[in-house]
């Protein structure tokens, strides 16, 4: 498991999708391909990504006030060291500056004084639901959670360099591959003329997800887990979002998935327009919650 290159990995998935798709459309979603890091619990053996975890206090540069929604803490779910994640992201990396992303999401806790209703919070994937506050390592210091947020423990993680297609093998699959060019592939047929990126699930999408289950140990990283927490690149999707809203100018961008220590198979996916993660403006970050 695992690549010498992401010019490897990159030929191995243009081979498998011009395979399954043709060449004009395999070359299409093929050249979508992104890198990405399947994040994995520390174990004997790894070594976390740097200050990478999930859960703990924040890392904050001084001053830095605590995100809130309406008044209410959020909870720190995740601190992410993109500097010690290596070369593999290129140039999909964010801002040089934002060395340290911390990733919060609205979760008060009763048992620390949070009652239902009081405020009555916006649903679940409105922006003011969600912020990333990046910071510098050689300045930020452990800030603890105000009450009432939720603390989840802390929990080092290391990174697995991966290769991402838009999800193509899901429910619902990434509203991206609608914008490719089907050269008549999808003419006279209901299904694929109003929805035409189901041809690319119904093509590809069991070899594409073999390929990511055997060749990179990721979604599924043993016989029996499956593993949503992943750093940039493509987000595993399992439900419809409104990533369109996110994409008028370009495809959205992804940062973080969490999975791990949602419970009840629950999971969040952190997204941001393009535009927004190349000049550093995290306020447009969304976060979809969805459960497998």
């Amino acid at each position: 498991m695992g690549f010498a290159s992401y010019e490897e990995a990159s030929a191995q998935v243009r081979d498998l999708c011009v395979e399954h798709l043709g060449e004009h459309l395999g070359a299409q979603v093929a050249a979508l391909a992104k890198p990405a890091f399947g994040l994995r619990p520390v174990k004997p053996g790894t070594e976390p990504a740097g200050l990478s975890r999930w859960g703990g206090p924040a890392l904050l540069n001084p001053g830095t006030p605590w995100p809130e929604c309406e008044g209410v803490p959020l909870s720190l779910l995740a601190v992410l060291d993109v500097d010690a994640l290596g070369p593999w992201l290129a140039a999909e990396r964010p801002p040089t500056g934002d060395q340290l992303l911390n990733i919060f999401y609205c979760e008060p806790d009763p048992g620390r004084g949070y009652v239902y209703g009081q405020p009555d919070l916006p649903r679940s994937d409105d922006p003011r639901m969600c912020r990333i506050i990046p910071a510098d390592p050689a300045k930020a210091t452990e800030t603890d959670a105000p009450a009432p947020a939720l603390i989840h423990p802390p929990q080092p993680f290391y990174a697995v360099p991966v290769i991402t297609l838009p999800s193509a093998f899901s429910v619902d699959y990434d509203p991206t591959l609608d914008t490719l060019d089907y050269n008549g592939e999808t003419d006279g047929s209901p299904y694929y003329e109003s929805m035409p990126g189901w041809l690319v699930a119904d093509r590809l999408g069991e070899a594409w997800a073999e390929f990511c289950h055997k060749e990179q140990g990721l979604y599924k990283y043993d016989d029996m887990s499956f593993s949503p927490d992943q750093a940039f690149g493509w987000p595993h999707l399992e439900g419809h979002f409104p990533l369109e809203e996110l994409s008028e100018d370009e495809p959205y961008r992804h940062v973080i998935t969490i999975g791990h220590g949602m419970g009840d198979g629950s999971y969040l996916h952190f997204v941001l327009p393009a535009q927004a993660l190349r000049t550093g403006d995290y306020t447009q970050t969304r976060a979809f919650p969805e459960s497998f």
